[in-house]
């Protein structure tokens, strides 16, 4: 490591860039290497390295020459450092806390679901046999109004009319559970 001389350091403190390139050569590695060994990260060293010399530069005007430049550089790299640590544990947390509310969520919905498939499956068995059928056909068969029709032997209004009638039922009863509500029509 090349030691900086007082002459770098007022050039430094004047602003200049080849001085500041001097001694970000001479201290960049030390500080990478204090990074390191506090983070135990290699990419979050080298992001210390460089949030450490911005700062350097950023208040250039603060530095004192009497004082030994590596020890000032030195404090700002560790501030820094506690404070990425302070932040990874904060994060952690965060991710913590919200993984526990997507789960709990998660959970939630399942609950939810299955609910409102016994409900439906509940709602259903209430329909005539001929609604059940056409309900069961178009809904969990995938099959057309047509096709109903034809495969029943019954007019495409009849279909039509059984699915409107099932439906009528079907919200009413989840009304009454309060999945749903209907607006009144004024």
């Amino acid at each position: 490591m090349e030691e900086i001389s007082c002459e770098i350091i007022i050039e430094l403190k004047k602003g200049n860039q080849e001085a500041f390139k001097k001694v970000y050569k001479s201290y960049a590695n030390p500080i990478f290497k204090t990074a390191k060994y506090i983070l135990k990260n290699d990419s979050w060293a080298e992001e210390i390295v460089q949030e450490t010399f911005l700062k350097l530069w950023l208040a250039k005007d603060n530095i004192d020459i009497d004082q030994p430049l590596l020890a000032y550089i030195y404090v700002i790299a560790k501030r820094l450092c506690f404070n990425k640590l302070r932040s990874i544990k904060t994060d952690k947390k965060a991710i913590e806390e919200l993984s526990y509310h997507i789960e709990v969520y998660r959970l939630e919905d399942q609950f939810q679901s299955s609910e409102i498939q016994k409900l439906l499956k509940s709602a259903v068995e209430k329909l005539t046999t001929q609604q059940k059928l056409v309900w069961r056909l178009s809904r969990e068969e995938g099959f057309t109004h047509k096709q109903i029709a034809e495969q029943l032997g019954i007019s495409l209004n009849t279909v039509k009319n059984h699915l409107v009638q099932a439906l009528k039922l079907l919200r009413a009863d989840f009304c009454k559970a309060e999945y749903i509500t209907i607006k009144n029509k004024a």
